[in-house]
C-alpha cells in the first residue's frame, strides 16, 4: 500500500469504530457465541483500543457488516496473566446492524432527540428558577425601600443573592445559544 492508502485506511478504521460504539450504545447488535468463525473473510478494523478491553472489530469483506469478535479461552480475561498459546473453544461475536451512511445518520439524530426530554426540562428548569429568583430580589427590593432602609443596607442584605441573579443571567444566556442549536440539529 501506498503511503496516502495507508492514511486512508486508518481514517476509514477510525470512523467505522465510532460508528460501530455508536451502534452499540444505540442496541443495534445481536450477539452470538460461535464455534468457529472464519477470519479470511474479514478486515481487522480495530483502531488503536479493543472494545471494552477484549473485543477487536472486523469488517466482513463482501457484505460490508462490522462484527466484534472476542475468542473465548479459559481463564483468559485480556490481563497480563494471559495465554497466548492456548487456543479459543469459541468466539463471542457481537454481530451490527448494517446502516448506509444516510440511515445511520438518521438512527444517531434520531436517539439523541428521543434524548431530549432531559435536555428540555433543565431548559425550562433554569428558566423557571431564574424568574423566581428575579422575583425574589424585586420582593427584597420592596421590602427593604418600604421598611425605610436604604439602598447600600440592601445591597449588605442581598448582595449574594444579587450576585446569583448576575451570574445565572450570563449562564441563561449561554444556555440558551445551545439551546438553540441543539434543537437545530
Amino acid at each position: 500500500m501506498k503511503e496516502y492508502e495507508k492514511l486512508l485506511f486508518e481514517d476509514t478504521k477510525r470512523k467505522e469504530n465510532l460508528k460501530a460504539l455508536d451502534e452499540v450504545k444505540l442496541g443495534l447488535f445481536e450477539q452470538k457465541e460461535e464455534k468457529e468463525f472464519d477470519f479470511s473473510v474479514y478486515t481487522k478494523m480495530t483502531y488503536h483500543k479493543k472494545y471494552k478491553g477484549l473485543y477487536d472489530l472486523y469488517q466482513n469483506n463482501e457484505t460490508m457488516e462490522l462484527v466484534y469478535v472476542c475468542p473465548l479461552v479459559e481463564n483468559n480475561k485480556g490481563d497480563s496473566n494471559e495465554r497466548k498459546d492456548l487456543a479459543p473453544y469459541a468466539y463471542d461475536c457481537i454481530y451490527l446492524e448494517y446502516l448506509d451512511l444516510e440511515a445511520y445518520e438518521l438512527v444517531r439524530k434520531a436517539a439523541i432527540h428521543e434524548k431530549t426530554r432531559l435536555i428540555d426540562g433543565f431548559y425550562y428548569g433554569s428558566i423557571v428558577a431564574y424568574i423566581l429568583l428575579f422575583i425574589i430580589n424585586i420582593v427584597n427590593l420592596v421590602l427593604c425601600f418600604s421598611s425605610g432602609t436604604g439602598f447600600s443596607e440592601f445591597i449588605l442584605l442581598a448582595g449574594s443573592i444579587i450576585g446569583a441573579q448576575f451570574i445565572m443571567t450570563i449562564l441563561l444566556s449561554i444556555l440558551l445559544i445551545h439551546y438553540r442549536k441543539f434543537k437545530a440539529q
